[in-house]
This record gives C-alpha cells, sequence and structure tokens, in this order.
C-alpha cells in the first residue's frame, strides 16, 4: 500500500514541505530515498525499538521511503516520526477492516505536519527549527502541527495553525484517529504580551552612571533609531556600563519582531531555555577571539551566527579594535542590507539582521592617548597603527561616535542618582511609536533603515537647515553616506524632541555625535 506523510524542513527561518511517500509491496528490502543524511538513514533501527514499545513492527516486506523534494538535503532525526507513521498506515497496522483505502488514508494524514524524532523507547525528542515550521505551517496549507511535548510549547503563541502535542507514537496515533482523544492533545493558545513595565531601577541603570551625558544621550539616539553606535575611550570610564545599559532603555518587540527573531533562536536550537516567543530584544556580546563564522553564521548546517541572534536587537562588540580585522569587514554588507547570506555548493541561506551595532574601544594600545596627565606610552605610529584596524568603510556605517573622558572625582563622590533608564524608556518608545506611524506599509520602521532614495521624502529641510548641512560637508569634506546618516540621525533627535520638522539644534546635534574616531 503506499501513503503520504507530511513534515518539513528548515531553509534559514522559513520552511519547506517534505513529503514522506512510503510504498510497501512485497519482498524484503529497506530503502530510503530523496538525499538523506547519515542522521535520516539511521532512522530505521529507531523506528523499529520504538515501534516495538507499542506492538507494532516493521513488516517483512519491500519498504520504499522517498523523501520529496527530492534536491534539496534533509539533514537531521526530526523526520523519524513520520517516516514511523507512514510505515504504520502503509503496512495497515493501525486502520480499520474495509478503511485501508489510499484515499483514506490520504484524509487523515493530509493537513498535518508531523515531527519528532524517536527514542528507542517510543518517547519523542524534540527537534531544532520547530517555531520555524509552525510559523510557515499556515502558508505551505496545513492546519494543525504534531510536534513532541516541549517543542509544541515554543509555538503556543503562533495564530493560524493548531499545535499537538504528543509524548509517543501512540499519542500521534490518537490524535490522528480519534478526535475526542486529540482535543487533550491540542496545546491552548496564548495571547502575545509584551513585558511589564518595571517602575523599578534595573541591574544596568542609566541612574548609576555618573557623568558621561554625551554618551547617555548618544546612547538614547541610538535606541531611538536604531542607529549604530561606537564608543571610544580610556579603560574604566563606562564603556562596557553604558553599552549594558542600553538594554534597559530598548523599547518592547512587537509581535512580528517577537516572531521574527524567535525563529532565528529556533532554527540555532536555543529557543527551548524561552519556553515560547522571545520578549525581550536580545543583547549579543560575543568574545573578540570569535571566529568569522561564528559572527556571521555557517558550518555544515549553515546555522545563524551572533549577527542574526541579535535581530531586532543589540550587538556588544567589546574591545573592537581586538577583533581580527577580516572579521569586522565582514559586517559591511549586513550593516547596510540587514540580512546576511551563507553560501554553500548545494544551498544558499539568507538570515535577517537587523541589529543595533555597540561597539566599545581603547583610543590607543595603551588606551590612555589624549588623556590629561600624559599616561599615555605610545608612540605616534603605533596610535597610526591600532586605529587603522578599524577602516574608512566601518566608520562611515557607524552612525553616532563619542569619545569618552574620565569622569571627574568630584562626580562620583555625587550623591544623588541620574535620570533613570524607565524615564528615557519612556522618550524612546514615543519616538519609535512616531517612526512605525510615518513608516506604515513600508518595508522598515525606523530611521536607521530609511532607504536613501526615500530621505527627500520623509526627511525634508528647510532652506536654513540645508545650508547648514551643505557648508559643513564641504568643511568636514563628508561622504554622501555620512550626509544620509546625519538627515537620519537629525531625524530621531527630532522625534525625540517631538518636532515635526527637522530643525537646525537637530542637525548641530546630530554632528555633536559625528566625532572622529
Amino acid at each position: 500500500m503506499f501513503c503520504k506523510v507530511y513534515c518539513a524542513c528548515c531553509n534559514g527561518i522559513d520552511a519547506i514541505t517534505v513529503t514522506v511517500e512510503v510504498d510497501i509491496t512485497p519482498g524484503i528490502s529497506f530503502n530510503l530515498v530523496g538525499l538523506p543524511d547519515v542522521a535520516v538513514k539511521e532512522s530505521l533501527q529507531r523506528i523499529s525499538g520504538a515501534l516495538g514499545h507499542f506492538g507494532f513492527k516493521i513488516p517483512g516486506k519491500r519498504i520504499l521511503v522517498n523523501m520529496a523534494p527530492a534536491n534539496i538535503k534533509k539533514e537531521g532525526s526530526a523526520f523519524d516520526l513520520a517516516i514511523a507513521v507512514g510505515i504504520l498506515y502503509a503496512s495497515g497496522q493501525i486502520i480499520k477492516k474495509g478503511d485501508g483505502t489510499e484515499l483514506y488514508i490520504e484524509r487523515k494524514l493530509s493537513g498535518h505536519l508531523i515531527m519528532g524524532e524517536l527514542a528507542l523507547d517510543g518517547t519523542l525528542r524534540d527537534f531544532q527549527g520547530a517555531l520555524a515550521i509552525a510559523a510557515s505551517a499556515n502558508k505551505m496549507g496545513f492546519r494543525s502541527c504534531i510536534f513532541p511535548r516541549r517543542t509544541a510549547m515554543e509555538c503556543t503563541e503562533i495564530d493560524n495553525v493548531s499545535i499537538f502535542w504528543a509524548e509517543s507514537v501512540e499519542d500521534v496515533i490518537n490524535i490522528l484517529e480519534s478526535p475526542d482523544r486529540a482535543q487533550k492533545h491540542l496545546c491552548s493558545k496564548i495571547p502575545y504580551k509584551s513585558p511589564h513595565e518595571h517602575d523599578t531601577l534595573y541591574e544596568n541603570d542609566f541612574a548609576y552612571i555618573r557623568g558621561q551625558e554625551i554618551a547617555k544621550k548618544g546612547l538614547e539616539v541610538a535606541a531611538a533609531g536604531g542607529h549604530n553606535i561606537l564608543l571610544s575611550g580610556s579603560p574604566g570610564c563606562g564603556k562596557t556600563l553604558l553599552a549594558r545599559s542600553l538594554s534597559s532603555i530598548l523599547p518592547s518587540m512587537t509581535k512580528e519582531e517577537a516572531i521574527d527573531t524567535s525563529k532565528i533562536y529556533s532554527v540555532a536550537g536555543l529557543l527551548k531555555e524561552c519556553g515560547g516567543l522571545l520578549k525581550e530584544r536580545p543583547f549579543r556580546a560575543p568574545h573578540h577571539t570569535a571566529s568569522t563564522a561564528s559572527l556571521t553564521g555557517g558550518g555544515s548546517n549553515a546555522l545563524p551566527g551572533e549577527i542574526s541572534l541579535a535581530h531586532n536587537g543589540v550587538l556588544f562588540l567589546d574591545e573592537f579594535t581586538e577583533f581580527p580585522r577580516h572579521t569586522i569587514e565582514v559586517l559591511r554588507q549586513p550593516m547596510e542590507d540587514g540580512f546576511v547570506q551563507i553560501s554553500r555548493v548545494r544551498k544558499k541561506v539568507i538570515y535577517p539582521c537587523s541589529f543595533t551595532l555597540v561597539a566599545a574601544m581603547n583610543p590607543c594600545p595603551c588606551g590612555y592617548y589624549n588623556i590629561p596627565g600624559g599616561k599615555c606610552t605610545c608612540s605616534s605610529s603605533a596610535i597610526r597603527k591600532y586605529q587603522s584596524k578599524i577602516s574608512g568603510p566601518i566608520l562611515d556605517r557607524i552612525d553616532i561616535q563619542i569619545n569618552l573622558k574620565p569622569v571627574p572625582a568630584k562626580k562620583i563622590k555625587e550623591g544623588d542618582l541620574s535620570e533613570r533608564s524607565a524615564d528615557i524608556a519612556k522618550r524612546v518608545e514615543h519616538a519609535r511609536m512616531i517612526q512605525n506611524e510615518r513608516y506604515r506599509g513600508e518595508k522598515f520602521t525606523t530611521n536607521s533603515r530609511l532607504p536613501a532614495n526615500l530621505i527627500g521624502k520623509y526627511c525634508r529641510l528647510g532652506f536654513t537647515e540645508e545650508k547648514l548641512l551643505k557648508s559643513i560637508m564641504e568643511k568636514q569634506q563628508l561622504s554622501m553616506r555620512s550626509y544620509t546618516r546625519i538627515i537620519k540621525i537629525a531625524r530621531t533627535m527630532a522625534d525625540l524632541s517631538g518636532s515635526e520638522r527637522i530643525r537646525s539644534e537637530h542637525i548641530a546635534g546630530a554632528l555633536c555625535f559625528r566625532n572622529e574616531i
């Protein structure tokens, strides 16, 4: 007998339908075709042990399993369950006498995505990428997904598709064959809720940061408009503390942003720790010894890297100049495009990576260049060589560049706290709401992602402002990219102040954040 069972595989954060076709005819053999990897080929042993615990068996006949489309490599053990269900139905072990028609089986199995790894005792194990598959299920024409219990819990906030949980092969059969029992395995839909706003102080709160008012204002602008920022200063002046405090003023993610980010974490196998959609914007801080592949993504399975895991959040690169130069240079295109393409011989995978870059660096090898007191021991050639690790094209893509000075001792001793992160976050949230409304219907939501061809539409300058900006460009010999980025920063500063128009003070403020490192 012949039957089809449906499952899926991930291509980036999107899913592709995989049809498991099982044909059982007289003879003795087992063939699995459709470009399976080693883990898929070993499924027969796992299936045989799992079915035996529930009184089923692999029939002693000629079994042919085809995984279509055959030109896409099938990787991992998540196809075990679909193959096992296909064998059970095609061999007639779970259907009533007289119902064993291929049309009957097709009606039973169509509309369901069935996935999971089988243990030898017949229980189901979790797999990666479940949320990405569930989010694409409705587009692929499926009405429900049957997943292992813990994996199913990841997907309870996904709309337009029913999620069933199962702990064993027996549970899966009950879901398919008995509507009454199936309801007991149906996951309740959980409405998406943003994190509650807390009026308390965060662990890394702006209130605890003494001085550095320009840097704090720069981070507020960066959070409001999604702008990249570079902090340069001597050791101990607060660069890392400022960067880590950025999370406390970021706005909550919308449901669409949460789904996109969570799909990346699901594919990477990191969503199990969360138990559902991510609520907080990600903050990724890879060490400067991280490889290029770990930063951009790759490996044999083309998994997402740190820049994709920071999608809709923050990528913090501390000790920026200690990263290998070629590793920093690979950030050029992702910073500009908002996605990264990983190319392999047999496939190409695209991951989104719309992140806010926060980089921190010392001004020289010893760290005390341009600091009062004459502590710097570096030669001019050593300083030039150190600073040249950050190329012009990378600096040109970083909107806000701030030189930090050490905080005076009298500032440190002051007893009063600075402005709290909760108060700054309200201004940031309001500025983001303005941008969401302004760019409604566009493919972007923040000022930093505003394409150059739309600047004239959304960032119109008056005669005085245009004249001011042109004169500054001529004096400082700025590039056209710098010109557009200054306008974008000015647009964000106008949003923070509640101004519909970009004024001269906003342009002047934007220029204050373009200190060349």
